[in-house]
């Protein structure tokens, strides 16, 4: 049985279905996007051209010296608040499957990719990606049904109350993951502007912007920060649904022109570096003009767009942006692109840059695409970069190989003793970092009796263990839990009893549907069932839960 959400519980569904922006939304903005696909293909333009990347950041440096940028003071003190903890150390949590539905098919084949993993994150939903989700609500009921589809997940996915639960916890901090698609204004669109809801080039559903804007309020009254993290770009890894299933990190190879898309469906075989499927592709409108001929250039707009809508923000909803992630988890699954993951940042940092002058940017790396990253890091910061930020990912529901469980000693001596060691090269470089990352997942998720009371209990010491290890190092701002809230029990899609979307009946937020195989990694379900602390009693008992742990 589904239960319908009230119809009060929605955020702004006054404008039509598909139509104009929201009036709540940032006005500015509106008028700002018919300009910045031009700023940004200069910025892109500079660098293509010959200028080098140095002596442009070395130029920003000297521009926001010189006051040179036209922000108020008040507007830039803002862009520097919230670049540290309120006490040395974000007490965090990802909102993860929220801008970026992380979805997954509801069964693997013969010939699914190793990161399909059927119900991650939803049970109620499945699709190869967010967008065969929304081309499959397209052409079984239209386009209308797909747009208020997505604008149901957006309204009520996260509510005040799971934001409420978060803060009682003592979550400070959020990283929102969004997708390179925030920035794009519908195809046909007659104001030319992201606030309006209708379709992408490649077929996402886009008004999101409007949600991202609310939420910064909404984090604002509970004394949260937000960092943004583009998580997918256009085609962000290889057979890893980041919002679109690519065979390859187009966002990521230099010669990948803008055009019809190569899916990771059927078969893939490694020919010269690539993967070659069955052949079927995802179609774009997107042309090449404008100084995105490539799709990395689609990535680096993407980057500008975003940084100039966060310049133009109000004062008050400017305070609550801690930074701006230029990617996540680059090119995973995909060998051969560490010299392009790093060409990216070096860009990316300049198009960012260019409207941010002092906001944290954080750079995400992954391997096998991350070779000498702290020396690289630290040459972008030598050559007038500004604040840099390290996040470093750390899963213990991975280390070890498939069919060779650890058992809960090990996986807490682990953690205890072995963590630090992932991102030591960068606090010895003097680069600063935030674990963006971590989970209760272990073993490659294996089941976990949640009902037993010793279980819990080992969950709960693990939490401490990690959380021990990120806190005790000195180099390290914070730490983000994946993630708020699983979707299991939560549907989308509107029914005539339920317009706005349902919670099947017995779950919600709080509590998974039984048998749902990914309930550790939900931090309200964690709390709610004794594992997850508030931030008080957690950072004091991690402070004793290691002792003797590497012995």
């Amino acid at each position: 049985m589904l239960v319908g959400l009230e119809s009060g519980s929605r955020v702004g569904m006054r404008d039509p279905l598909l139509g104009s922006p929201d009036e709540s939304s940032p006005r500015s903005f509106v008028a700002l996007s018919f300009v910045v696909a031009a700023l940004a293909a200069l910025s892109i333009a500079s660098i293509v051209m010959g200028e080098t990347v140095t002596e442009r950041l070395a130029q920003t440096a000297k521009n926001q010296m010189a006051g040179a940028t036209e922000m108020t003071s008040q507007t830039a003190s803002a862009k520097t608040a919230g670049a540290e903890s309120r006490d040395g150390f974000w007490y965090g949590v990802s909102l993860g499957g929220w801008l970026v539905i992380e979805i997954n098919p509801a069964r693997r084949s013969s010939v699914s990719s190793p990161d399909v993993r059927p119900q991650w994150m939803f049970d109620e939903v499945e699709a190869a990606s967010e967008l065969d989700f929304v081309t499959t609500l397209r052409s079984s009921r239209g386009d209308a049904y797909a747009v208020r589809t997505m604008r149901n997940h957006w309204s009520n996915y996260i509510s005040d109350d799971m934001l409420d639960a978060a803060a009682a916890l003592g979550v400070d901090a959020v990283r929102i993951p969004v997708g390179y698609w925030i920035v794009d204004a519908p195809v046909n669109s007659r104001s030319g502007s992201a606030l309006e809801y209708g379709f992408s080039p490649e077929g996402f559903v886009t008004g999101g912007l409007n949600y991202l804007g609310r939420m910064l309020a909404r984090l604002r009254a509970r004394s949260m920060v937000a960092l943004i993290d583009v998580h997918a770009l256009p085609c962000n890894s290889g057979c890893v649904s980041d919002g679109i299933d690519c065979a390859n990190p187009l966002a990521f190879s230099a010669d990948a022109l803008v055009g019809d898309i190569p899916r990771c469906t059927g078969a893939c075989e490694l020919t010269g570096g690539e993967r070659v499927c069955d052949g079927q592709v995802y179609h774009t409108r997107r042309g090449g003009g404008g100084g995105s001929r490539r799709w990395v250039d689609v990535g680096l707009r993407s980057i500008a767009s975003l940084a100039e809508w966060v310049a133009a923000l109000p004062a008050a909803d400017a305070a609550a942006v801690a930074g701006l992630q230029l990617a996540n988890e680059p090119a995973l699954n995909s060998d051969g692109h560490d010299d392009a993951v790093k060409a990216y940042y070096r860009a990316a940092v300049t198009a960012a840059r260019a409207h941010l002058p002092s906001l944290p940017l954080y750079l995400s790396f992954i391997p096998p695409n991350d070779e000498a990253v702290p020396a690289f890091v630290a040459g972008l910061v030598a050559a007038g970069a500004g604040r840099l930020v390290i996040d470093q990912h750390w899963y213990l529901n991975w280390v070890s190989p498939p069919g060779s469980p650890l058992g809960w000693e090990e996986m807490h001596r682990r953690a205890c003793s072995e963590a630090a060691q992932t991102w030591r090269p960068y606090v010895a470089a003097g680069l600063p970092l935030i674990l963006g990352e971590w989970s209760l997942a272990t073993n490659h998720d294996e089941h976990v009796d949640i009902a037993d009371a010793a279980a819990r209990a080992q969950l709960r010491r693990l939490f401490l263990a990690q959380l021990a290890a990120f806190s005790a190092d000195a180099g390290v701002l914070g730490a983000f839990f994946w993630t708020l809230r699983m979707g299991s029990g939560w549907d989308p899609r509107p029914t005539d009893a339920a317009p706005d979307g349902s919670q099947r009946e017995g779950s919600s937020a709080w509590r998974s549907r039984d048998g749902y195989p990914y309930r550790v990694w939900s931090l309200l379900e964690m709390a709610e069932q004794g594992v997850v602390p508030r931030r008080e009693e957690a950072m004091a008992a991690a402070r004793t839960v290691c002792r003797g742990a590497g012995e």
